[in-house]
This record gives structure tokens, sequence and C-alpha cells, in this order.
């Protein structure tokens, strides 16, 4: 048969490297590059293991953070399929020198060594701001709730109690049956009959009530958590979680926000949150882009989730960021009923000419200072059934903030605005895609917010290196990496 026929399995090959099998442009090539430039320069920064001189040696930070860039630019997360990565990929073996770490040890590493994965993140983003790949001048912001790893169910002060009043209950009737038994044991001691007593029973009894305790007072520190947090669930298996809106409804769910750069869509930041609402975080993203990458953007990009005239008006006082973000329609919008200003009277008058004067000034209205205006000509009305149910007149309030954002709702209905807000869904939008085709059906693997963090870190860094390959190639690349100044100032 005319057919290619493969190698004999039994033949040995005489000057076959490992180095030998991989090509000049394999990325796993820019992976160990990278990891190298970084710790060997950053030593300080990767020195938590492998100091002593006495027992087993550790393995180093770099062989480790090398193996999960790797897995996760492969799709490769799990501890337990890295290490059988170890046996079996040969790029897998040239990237650690052979090494083979079991899972254990791969996994404590994602798990206690956020700081360094953290570190590597930054440093990576910092050589792409450098070098040009992160400008900064246009930016988008946007967030995805991703599951937590945890379960559905959750906890809440309600059930807490309930779980309580029962084993208090339980505890009570245990108490009854051991203070039974020790009456029983005094009376067989009394008349002398030693054969039968109920020392077994007592022991039993003992074990019940010493485990029933300890899950009271687990609860009882459960019911105080969710109490400092001000919250009213928590999920047991991963705490720190929030109940969240998602695809598959209401579940345990973390915020995930990143800031993705115009020039060509690299992530210059990401932040996990606990916040189920993106509005609050807007702020937080430009100071997290200022303080990790010393990046001022020019134009900031975000759907109406962050639409929020305080933080807005304070990021466009505060530096020379404009914000693009698109004015969400109000109940005043939908309201047919207009009401027109008169500064000079500071006074209100509805479309049929009746008047709404000050009633009370620095009134706390959607965590904004306004002041209360009502209506004082309502009764006889025609329109006042359509206008308002109360029976002493229509109330109206006036944000101190009103003259700013009727000049920002102009501003966003603009020829400039548009376009810019037309922008926001190919920035933002590919980045989320890709990371989550990446982590497959479960998004998560690890719990609390600071292994959620790691994960996200890992992630982000990968797409970058993605990125930027698929832009310029790995032998490009690999001399930028070369002659980059890696160690921190």
């Amino acid at each position: 048969m005319h057919y290619i026929n493969p190698e004999d399995r039994t033949q040995c090959s005489l000057f076959t490297s490992l180095d030998d099998m991989l090509s000049s442009a394999n990325p796993v090539r820019v992976v160990d590059l990278i990891v190298n430039s970084i710790v060997s320069t950053n030593r300080g920064k990767f020195s938590e293991k492998g100091q002593e001189s006495i027992g087993r040696r550790a393995y180093s930070p770099e062989t480790l953070l090398k193996l999960y860039l790797y897995g996760y630019l492969n799709g490769i997360r799990s501890s337990r399929k890295l290490e059988a990565e170890t046996h079996r990929n040969i790029e897998v073996m040239w990237l650690l020198g052979n090494l083979r770490p079991d899972h254990k040890t791969i996994a404590n590493f994602r798990k206690d060594c956020s700081d360094q994965i953290k570190f590597t993140t930054t440093r990576f983003r910092e050589f792409l701001r450098d070098e040009g790949y992160i400008e900064g001048k246009r930016v988008g912001i946007d967030g995805s709730r991703m599951k937590a790893n945890a379960k559905r169910s959750m906890l809440s002060v309600e059930k807490i109690d309930k779980r309580l009043s029962r084993m208090e209950v339980d505890m009570d009737n245990y108490l009854k049956q051991l203070t039974m038994n020790d009456l029983h044991d005094d009376l067989l001691e009394e008349y002398g009959d030693d054969d039968t007593h109920s020392d077994g029973i007592d022991k039993h009894l003992i074990e019940k009530i010493a485990s029933l305790q300890e899950e009271i007072e687990k609860l009882h520190r459960q019911k105080q958590t969710l109490e400092e947090r001000g919250t009213n669930r928590m999920s047991t298996t991963d705490p720190d979680a929030g109940l969240m809106k998602t695809v598959d409804g209401m579940v345990p769910s973390y915020n995930v926000q990143i800031t993705v750069d115009e020039k060509y869509k690299l992530i210059a930041d990401s932040e996990v949150t606990t916040e189920a609402n993106d509005q609050e975080m807007l702020e937080s993203m430009v100071t997290s882009l200022k303080e990790e990458l010393d990046i001022e953007p020019e134009e900031v990009i975000a759907d109406k989730g962050y639409y929020s005239p305080k933080l807005i008006q304070s990021i466009e006082e505060e530096s020379k960021t404009s914000c693009y973000i698109p004015v969400p329609e109000s109940s005043r919008d939908r309201d047919k009923i207009t009401f027109t200003y008169d500064s000079e009277k500071d006074e209100y008058r509805c479309i049929e000419g009746k008047r709404l004067v000050l009633k009370s000034r620095n009134t706390i209205k959607k965590k904004r200072l306004a002041d209360l205006y009502k209506g004082i000509e309502c009764d006889g009305c025609r329109i006042q059934s359509i206008c308002t149910q109360s029976k002493t007149g229509r109330m109206y309030y006036r944000y101190h903030d009103e003259d700013w954002c009727d000049e920002y709702r102009t501003r966003m209905r603009g020829v400039v605005a548009k376009i810019a807000i037309g922008i926001r869904k190919s920035l933002v939008e590919h980045p989320f895609g890709t990371i989550r085709m990446l982590m497959g059906k479960m998004p998560l693997l690890m719990r609390g917010l600071g292994g959620v963090q790691s994960e996200i870190n890992l992630h982000t860094t990968v797409y970058n290196l993605k990125r930027v390959l698929n832009i310029e190639g790995v032998a490009h690349i690999r001399n930028l990496i070369q002659d980059y100044e890696w160690k921190m100032a």
C-alpha cells in the first residue's frame, strides 16, 4: 500500500532534544521568556518558598507560574489536568524542563500566591503600555456576572433562626435524656444492681450534644457575618459570593469588571467585585487604571448600567476624562406631564400652569441631594387623577445637580457622543467572549474574592498574550521582551 509509514517505536534517536521538538515560533517560548524575565529581575516578589537549605526542595515560583500561564492559554485550568500534562505534553515538558509537580502543589500555588500572579499580570500590562500596545486615550469599561463555584442555595437570617430554633429543641431533648440516664444510674447504684448501666448511651448522647453545640456556634458566627456585611443572604460554600441575576437566574456570582483599550482591544485593568450593580463601579475602575498603569484616559465609554450623575460629574471635574455613558430612560421621561422650573421664583409649573412651591431642601433621594417641591393648586385640576394619587398635591424633586444633568443629556444626544457609544460593543464584548470561551461551562474554579481575582488575572494575562501574538507574531514579541527592562522601579 502506498502510505506514509510511522517510525519504529523501539528505535533510538541520537542528538535529539526537547528543544529540537519545538519550532522557534511556538508561543510556549514567549511564556517561558516572560516569566523568566519578570521573576529573575524581581526576586524580592517571588521568594516565599525555597529559602531553606534543609528539607525537601520546593518547586520554584517560575515553574508553577509558567505551568498556569500555559494551561490557561490552552484552556486547561484544573490542577489535576495540568499535572497530567506534565507527563504527556512535549510543550509542557520543554517549558518545565521535565519537572512534574503534583496537583496539590499546583493548586496551592494558585491559592497561596495571588500576589505573585497579580504582580506578573501588572508587569505584563506595563510592558504593553510602554511598548505602545496600550495607549489609554479611549477605553471601554464593562462588567460580567460570573457564576461562583458555590451551591445555588443561599443561607439567610431567616433560615439560620429556624435552624437554631430546631437545634435548641433537640439540645433540650438530649439534655433531658442525659439527666434521666444520670438518675437511672444513681438508682442502680443505690440498689446495688451494677450489671446494667448507661455508660454507652451517655457517651453517645454527649457526642451528639458536642456536635450540635458546634453547629449552633457555627450558625451564630454566620449570622454575625451577615449582620456585619449588612446583607440578607450568604453562600455556605463561598461566603464572598453575592446573589446576582444571571442568564441562569439568581445564583451566587462575582461581578468581573474590565477596562479595554481602544487601540488593540487589550485589557488594561480587571477587578473582581461582589457588587451586583455596575453603577457604583465607574469611578473605582477609572481610579484603578490610574493607580495600576498611571493612565488617565481622555474618554471613557460604558453602557447605561454605569450611569451615575454624581460619579460622572466627579470624574469629569477632577480629571481631563470625558465620559460617554447613555442616560437611561427614567419615569420622568415616560411621564406625559412635564414641569418647567422658574429660577427667579424658585418654583415649578406644570403643563396646566399650576404652581409647585418649595417645601424642603437638602432631601436625600436616590443617594443624591434634592429639594422637594409640592403642588398647591392641584385641587380641581382636570388631570389630577393621572398626575398624582396624593390627596395633598403632586410632589416633584429637583436634584442639586439638575443643571449639570440637563447639559449632560444634551451632550449625549450629540453626534460625537453617539459615535463613541457605538464603539463600545466592539471594545468590550470581544474580550469577554474570548475569556468565557476559555472558561467553559464552569467559569470559576476558585472560591473567595482573592482566589477569583487570581483566576481573572490569569485569564486576562493570557488573553492579552494571545492578542498581541496575533498582532505581531512570536519573533517580534520575543525581541521586545528581551530588550525590555523588567525590573520594577
